[in-house]
């Protein structure tokens, strides 16, 4: 439209025309084909390493048949710095002019600090959040490439449906993907805006424990200590239904661990050789209240790996019913055909007889006296009467 004599654009007409065909995204330093087509460089580079063609009209290419797009790149700088400032505006705006108000010194230096938390926190999520866009599109567009490649080079009509089914998959579970990042980063950013802090949503720790084969991811806080990690493993096993008997954070310790030594170290672990660790790695106290921010070793994909003697109720003792013998519960009883025996209680059937071929005998008995024939053929492995 007309505006004083100036021609007023909308810039996204402008900025769709800046796109890659290939990754979908703006261009990455654009070359130019002699068919008169743009693309990032590394993306032309690679699709004429596999076709030797254009992917837009299909005219045979090499790599001497692409040129620098000074232009291109000239315009996409501008559009960058001009996103750069109109994002400056945004964070000006929450803040009014600095310049006019009349805050005293040390004030100012508050609402500046605030303005530029603000503005670094708005950076960090939009620029992080534009980046999964652009890999989702990217990965869709690669995906699509290769589901064109095969179908072109597939002849029968079966084997055409296969690869059509197998694209529809691989397409619906990256956009099941996607829609899972887009609702974590909406989670973080009201987070953030609940606790006006930056989240720290990059940052994932490794929780390593040898002695009980179990690894999971712990979300890093800077407010957490070294003693939080007790609490972490704690809610860790009660989600999967199998807490921790006899819990003391004071007798465990913890190191931190390069990914590539992680083998070396949970061995010295499962061996308890200790003192080996020790002349290598920093030993702490899981009760230590130490922040882990302040230990400098806490980055993207560190590893702390827990010495710990922990027993899990699936690690307890199974217990026969000859062992707390209760006169009021009702009990199932079963027969084992390998062992020749009837009157098998559950647990001796589960835990004694595992793999064995059984069969219900008797359901719901209220039993008289602590029976089970497990125990009384010596057959039985659990905590009986017998072994109290």
């Amino acid at each position: 439209m007309q505006h004083q004599g100036d021609l007023m654009i909308n810039a996204d007409l402008i900025i769709k025309q800046l796109q890659c065909a290939v990754c979908i995204n703006e261009f990455n330093n654009p070359f130019l084909t002699k068919c008169g087509h743009c693309f990032c460089y590394n993306c032309i580079e690679e699709v004429i390493n596999r076709y030797h063609k254009c992917p837009l009209c299909n005219l045979d290419l090499n790599k001497t048949d692409i040129f620098k797009n000074n232009q291109i790149n000239q315009i996409k700088q501008i559009i960058d710095e001009q996103r750069k400032q109109q994002l400056n505006n945004k964070v000006s705006n929450v803040f009014g002019d600095q310049t006019t108000n009349s805050f005293l010194p040390d004030y100012k230096m508050v609402s500046d600090m605030f303005k530029n938390a603000i503005q670094q926190m708005y950076n960090i999520y939009e620029s992080k959040y534009i980046d999964a866009i652009d890999e989702f599109k990217a990965r869709q567009q690669e995906l699509k490439i290769d589901y064109t490649q095969k179908l072109e080079t597939a002849k029968e009509d079966q084997v055409k449906e296969q690869i059509s089914n197998n694209y529809k998959e691989a397409l619906r579970q990256i956009e099941n993907s996607f829609k899972q990042l887009k609702d974590y980063y909406a989670e973080c950013v009201y987070k953030t805006l609940e606790q006006f802090k930056c989240e720290q949503i990059d940052i994932l720790i490794q929780i390593v424990l040898p002695q009980q084969n179990t690894q999971f991811p712990w979300p890093f806080k800077v407010n957490n200590r070294i003693s939080s990690i007790a609490e972490v493993i704690l809610q860790y096993f009660d989600q999967k239904n199998d807490p921790i008997q006899n819990f003391d954070p004071s007798r465990l310790k913890i190191i931190f661990c390069k990914p590539q030594d992680l083998y070396k170290i949970s061995q010295l672990v499962l061996k308890q050789d200790i003192d080996i660790i020790s002349q290598q790695y920093q030993i702490y106290p899981m009760n230590s209240e130490i922040f882990l921010a302040s230990l400098g070793q806490v980055k993207q994909g560190s590893i702390i790996v827990v010495i710990s003697n922990i027993n899990l109720k699936s690690s307890q003792p199974k217990e026969c019913i000859t062992y707390k013998f209760n006169k009021d519960k009702l009990v199932d009883y079963f027969s084992c055909q390998q062992c020749k025996i009837h009157w098998v209680c559950q647990t001796c059937k589960d835990f004694c007889h595992q793999g064995h071929q059984l069969s219900i005998y008797r359901q719901q008995v209220k039993p008289d006296w602590a029976c089970c024939y497990c125990v009384s053929k010596g057959f039985c492995k659990a905590l009986n009467k017998n072994n109290q």
